[in-house]
Protein backbone atom coordinates (compact mmCIF):
# COMPACT_ATOMS: atom_id res chain seq x y z
CA UNK A 1 0.00 0.00 0.00
CA UNK A 2 2.61 2.49 0.79
CA UNK A 3 4.54 1.80 -2.16
CA UNK A 4 1.26 2.45 -4.44
CA UNK A 5 0.81 5.87 -2.62
CA UNK A 6 4.57 6.67 -3.30
CA UNK A 7 4.50 5.74 -7.09
CA UNK A 8 0.78 7.74 -7.00
CA UNK A 9 2.45 10.69 -4.88
CA UNK A 10 5.96 10.32 -7.80
CA UNK A 11 3.24 10.40 -10.84
CA UNK A 12 1.37 13.57 -9.32
CA UNK A 13 4.62 15.10 -8.93
CA UNK A 14 5.24 14.83 -12.51
CA UNK A 15 2.34 15.88 -13.82
CA UNK A 16 2.92 18.91 -11.84
CA UNK A 17 6.28 19.58 -13.27
CA UNK A 18 5.47 19.08 -17.65
CA UNK A 19 2.42 21.34 -16.60
CA UNK A 20 4.22 23.81 -15.27
CA UNK A 21 6.73 24.15 -18.34
CA UNK A 22 3.96 23.62 -20.77
CA UNK A 23 2.69 26.83 -19.04
CA UNK A 24 6.39 28.42 -19.04
CA UNK A 25 7.57 27.72 -22.70
CA UNK A 26 3.85 28.03 -24.45
CA UNK A 27 3.20 31.62 -24.55
CA UNK A 28 -0.70 30.84 -25.40
CA UNK A 29 -1.08 28.58 -22.59
CA UNK A 30 0.94 31.12 -20.20
CA UNK A 31 -1.54 34.10 -21.15
CA UNK A 32 -4.44 31.61 -20.80
CA UNK A 33 -3.25 30.69 -17.20
CA UNK A 34 -2.49 34.46 -16.55
CA UNK A 35 -6.30 35.22 -17.48
CA UNK A 36 -7.82 32.74 -15.79
CA UNK A 37 -5.53 33.93 -12.47
CA UNK A 38 -7.19 37.66 -13.01
CA UNK A 39 -10.65 36.02 -12.88
CA UNK A 40 -10.46 37.30 -17.33
CA UNK A 41 -10.92 33.84 -18.68
CA UNK A 42 -12.79 35.42 -21.73
CA UNK A 43 -9.22 36.86 -22.50
CA UNK A 44 -7.45 34.12 -22.79
CA UNK A 45 -6.05 33.41 -26.60
CA UNK A 46 -6.94 29.86 -26.42
CA UNK A 47 -10.63 31.05 -25.55
CA UNK A 48 -10.96 33.41 -28.63
CA UNK A 49 -9.38 30.61 -30.87
CA UNK A 50 -12.05 27.86 -29.56
CA UNK A 51 -14.47 30.39 -29.85
CA UNK A 52 -14.81 29.82 -33.44
CA UNK A 53 -14.66 26.05 -33.50
CA UNK A 54 -16.92 25.61 -30.22
CA UNK A 55 -19.62 28.33 -30.76
CA UNK A 56 -22.53 26.82 -28.29
CA UNK A 57 -19.63 26.60 -24.95
CA UNK A 58 -20.34 30.02 -23.15
CA UNK A 59 -18.98 31.31 -20.20
CA UNK A 60 -21.25 31.09 -17.18
CA UNK A 61 -23.12 34.46 -16.37
CA UNK A 62 -22.63 35.99 -13.17
CA UNK A 63 -26.17 36.09 -11.41
CA UNK A 64 -28.08 39.50 -11.75
CA UNK A 65 -29.08 39.60 -8.23
CA UNK A 66 -26.12 40.71 -6.22
CA UNK A 67 -27.52 39.88 -2.77
CA UNK A 68 -27.36 36.44 -3.41
CA UNK A 69 -24.75 36.13 -0.63
CA UNK A 70 -27.40 37.82 1.74
CA UNK A 71 -30.58 36.01 0.29
CA UNK A 72 -28.19 32.30 0.79
CA UNK A 73 -27.81 33.41 4.43
CA UNK A 74 -30.86 34.27 5.51
CA UNK A 75 -32.51 31.25 4.04
CA UNK A 76 -29.50 29.07 6.03
CA UNK A 77 -30.65 31.16 8.90
CA UNK A 78 -34.26 30.28 8.53
CA UNK A 79 -33.29 26.92 8.45
CA UNK A 80 -31.10 27.21 11.73
CA UNK A 81 -34.01 28.99 13.58
CA UNK A 82 -36.57 26.05 12.27
CA UNK A 83 -33.94 23.10 13.27
CA UNK A 84 -33.63 24.24 16.97
CA UNK A 85 -37.80 24.24 17.96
Amino acid sequence: MEKGSKALLQILCIAFLLGTLVIGFNSSYREAFLALWHGTPADSPLWKSNQEYYPDVTLPVAPADQNADVTAASALDQEISHDTK
